[in-house]
């Protein structure tokens, strides 16, 4: 009960924390998003939940709707109605990460007083750590949680997910060190059992008690030795009536805070004070029918068991003042309203918005649902029918920060006060993924070298954040686009008439906003302006003005250079792994591929940069993604384990991107000489990459202008990509005789950097050799070196024409089969 901040406490013990759940009772939602949120940032920018009483909760967001605008956006709050005369009242605040986690159980609700200016009690626990025992019982109350609030799957997959995803989970021991409610037996028949032998004495502490006094009493009598009941001076939560009831072993005595101070002593605290030590129950409950004589109709309380010494004690109760003075009760029950719980026509218990889809879930007086409700929004009125679950489902493209609902009753129309929606969508976003959206929105234009060094720093740190798949396992995307040889050699196919403008007086480098399209989810907005909208004349049928360019971005100074060199690095580290695959889902993945391919775009054509750096980090991220190093690629594992993955990381977007990605790579020395061929079967392997959507030329002419320039013509390069994916692809569907084929090849040697067929895959000859000796091969398919009998090597060119395959399929593989970097003879 000294002066401990504990938000600060347990921000400053936790780094890297990935998820951060509090209970409280009350909420103060302007200190949850303006300090909460803001600290939690220095552990890692934790995922945010918070679970609160509802009728609290309401009352709360009443007051503070209109300024209390990020709710259900930065952070959860899961309202929890337990119904009339019963309370959601525990307190915690957890945190854990991939290290471990922290847990604090107390008496303060989520507010400036609960968190720092009152006299509160908190218990803490750390694991790995001694608190293991308390850890793995909260583990158990945030399920009876959950299910008290009814949780959705995504709540419960957040809120839970660290006791099923990190490693310290598996070693936790047995519950313990936790008393709760709900539970079937009342919350002092278990503090009381706590206590192996009758105490030598009690000290009690809560700032409310039950109109009757009847909690207090029963303790008293139930424990029949010496009990001091601490009441704090001018806050007294006891009638004289009710303390008249106590027996003689029972005495009130007045505390205060510290000399000069004015403080609320809200803490609650049980001890039995043994001869040399003190078991102390401290946390939620208050002296009450409710708190600690009911069982599963009670209220939801929260209690942490410690073990101190005498000295320990006593330092614990030397924040506070104990009078030899008893304090002044009041005749009347100063709490006797406490246990009511308003019960108006209609109440909103939760509202939630997902892929244009609003759910609303309500509480009625007259207990009959109604068929359907009004919804209020700040764009009108809709009506939202009610599903088979009792909730009600209504359409809308954007609803906005919070909502009403109308019914009509006999005494006419009423509506309820307002809450809060739940964006799920963003809700699901952790805060570095949400720090990088922040710092892309709103721009446009040219990224200055801070500026994308800024990026660059805040993309790394999403990239080592895991990303949850809540609501998207199993999900299920449009079918997958695959190649249709006929269409894609037919003349005019992919290609549109637009015509540059000449002098680049109409094209402005929009860096930004490709940033920002790149990297977030759900496809692009609208491009308003772009090059290649062909809407570019007045209305009196004139071309407009050229616009005046912007001014470029000033070259990079050579510490700035090494900044972003090393942050590169950092990005190629954290992505060129098959945890990092796994920790995100397939439109998420999609979008950091993308993003990543278009910031190395970026980086190695800014001026000042090192190239061959940049070229360096990004083969090494892109051999590891998509050819295998030393192991198969990522991507195809990815895929095995998750089939709908193609469908739903497929757009228009992601083909522009990894089409420059390998323009940029193709003939660098440091992609390898077997480079374009590799990115050729990629296409090949996984032609819902090349093909995009119906968007995916507006996305090439897009890009080129923006970061390539039309000089380096994507859309024209994508085009030859796209037909050499699907010329190998058709030949490696008639590589199914190779025995027949061998018998056609004639010429004794095969030549260092030659594609060849032999075990069932392509393979790139690694020295000159004779046919008849053993020789090196690196295996495409598995991403490996391996030696064969060299006479077993399949020479594509020499047997392509033996291959039943349209002549411009053929001439394709010629060429990528050719190319002249390679020491063919």
């Amino acid at each position: 009960m000294g002066e401990v901040n504990v938000l600060q406490r347990l921000v400053d013990a936790s780094k890297r924390a990935t998820t951060a759940v509090v209970l409280t009772h009350n909420i103060d939602f302007m200190f949850a998003q303006a300090i909460l949120v803001n600290q939690l940032r220095k552990s890692g920018a934790p995922r945010l939940t918070v679970f609160a009483d509802a009728g609290c909760a309401a009352a709360s967001f009443n007051r503070q709707s209109v300024i209390a605008d990020r709710v259900g956006r930065s952070y959860r709050v899961v309202p929890i109605d337990l119904g009339v005369g019963r309370r959601f009242h525990p307190k915690a605040i957890f945190l854990a990460g991939e290290e471990g986690t922290r847990l604090a159980i107390g008496s303060g609700n989520l507010g400036h007083g609960g968190w720092s200016s009152n006299r509160e009690i908190w218990t803490y626990f750390n694991f790995p750590g001694e608190g293991g025992p308390a850890i793995a019982a909260f583990r158990d109350y945030l399920e009876k949680v959950c299910g008290m609030a009814g949780a959705s799957d995504a709540v419960r997959a957040t809120v839970l997910d660290p006791f099923r995803s990190e490693a310290w989970a598996a070693d936790l021991p047995e519950p313990d060190r936790l008393v709760e409610l709900p539970a079937d037996t009342p919350l002092m028949d278990r503090m009381l059992s706590q206590f192996q032998e009758p105490p030598a004495s009690f000290d009690m502490m809560a700032p409310y008690f039950d109109p009757e006094g009847a909690a207090v009493n029963e303790l008293a009598a139930r424990l029949g030795v010496p009990m001091r009941v601490l009441i704090q001076h001018g806050k007294e939560g006891l009638s004289s009536k009710a303390g008249a009831k106590l027996p003689s072993s029972a005495r009130i005595v007045g505390i205060a805070p510290g000399a000069g101070e004015r403080q609320t002593i809200h803490a609650k605290l049980y001890a039995a004070r043994y001869t040399d030590h003190v078991v102390i129950l401290a946390g939620s409950a208050n002296c009450s029918r409710a708190a600690l004589l009911r069982s599963d109709n009670g209220n939801a309380e929260l209690m942490a068991i410690s073990h101190l010494s005498n000295a320990e004690y006593e330092e614990l109760l030397s924040g506070i003042q104990i009078s030899d003075s008893p304090p002044d009760l009041p005749e009347t029950a100063p709490n006797a309203d406490w246990d009511e719980i308003e019960n108006p026509p209609v109440r909103v218990l939760s509202a939630s918005f997902d892929a244009g889809s609003l759910v609303v879930r309500c509480a009625f007086a007259g207990g009959d649902t109604p068929s359907d409700i009004r919804v209020v929004l700040h764009t009108g009125s809709l009506i939202a029918v009610a599903d088979e679950t009792g909730s009600f489902r209504v359409s809308v493209p954007g609803p906005g920060t919070r909502l009403w609902v109308e019914i009509d009753t006999p005494a006419g129309a009423v509506r309820s006060a307002p809450m809060w929606i739940d964006h799920e969508a963003e809700l699901r976003v952790g805060r570095p993924e949400f720090d990088v959206q922040t710092r892309l929105a709103g721009n446009e234009g040219t990224i200055s070298s801070e500026g994308l060094i800024d990026i660059f720093t805040l993309v790394v740190e999403h990239y080592k954040s895991p990303v949850p798949w809540a609501g998207t396992r199993g999900a299920k995307g449009a079918s997958a686009i695959d190649y249709n040889l006929e269409d894609v050699f037919s003349t005019g196919f992919g290609r549109r008439s637009y015509a540059p403008v000449s002098g680049g007086g109409y094209l402005t480098t929009d860096e930004w906003s490709l940033m920002n399209d790149y990297f977030r989810l759900g496809g692009v907005g609208p491009r308003n302006g772009d090059p290649s909208d062909n809407s570019t004349d007045n209305p009196d049928g004139n071309p407009p003005e050229p616009k005046e360019p912007r001014a470029p971005a000033k070259p990079l100074e050579p510490t700035q250079v090494e900044k972003l060199a090393r942050l590169i690095d950092r990005a190629v580290s954290s992505m060129s792994s098959m945890a990092f695959l796994e920790s995100r889902p397939p439109p998420r993945l999609a979008a950091d591929i993308r993003t990543v391919a278009l910031l190395l775009g970026i980086a190695r054509r800014r001026e000042g940069m090192d190239k061959a750096r940049v070229d360096s980090a990004s083969a090494r991220l892109f051999h590891a993604l998509f050819f295998g190093n030393g192991s198969r690629p990522l991507l195809d594992l990815y895929v095995e384990a998750h089939p709908e993955a193609p469908a739903l990381m497929q757009s228009s977007d992601l083909t522009a991107a990894m089409t420059l990605w390998i323009a940029d790579l193709i003939n660098k020395p440091e992609a390898g000489t077997w480079f374009n061929f590799a990115a050729t079967r990629l296409a090949a392997a996984h032609p819902w990459l090349t093909l995009g959507d119906d968007e995916a030329m507006d996305s090439l002419e897009r890009l080129s202008v923006h970061i390539a320039g039309l000089v380096e013509a994507l859309p024209d390069f994508w085009l030859s990509w796209v037909q050499g994916g699907a010329a190998i692809r058709a030949l490696m569907k008639n590589l199914t005789d190779p025995d027949q084929l061998l018998a056609t090849v004639t010429r004794p040697r095969i030549y260092s950097g030659e594609i060849v067929w032999i075990g069932n895959q392509f393979a790139v000859a690694e020295t000159d050799f004779d046919r008849k000796s053993n020789a090196g091969f690196f295996l495409l398919g598995e991403a490996r070196h391996a030696r064969y009998q060299g006479s077993r090597a399949v020479p594509i060119l020499d047997v392509i024409d033996a291959v039943e395959l349209p002549e411009a399929v053929k001439h394709t593989i010629k060429q990528i089969l050719t190319p002249a970097s390679l020491s063919f003879r």
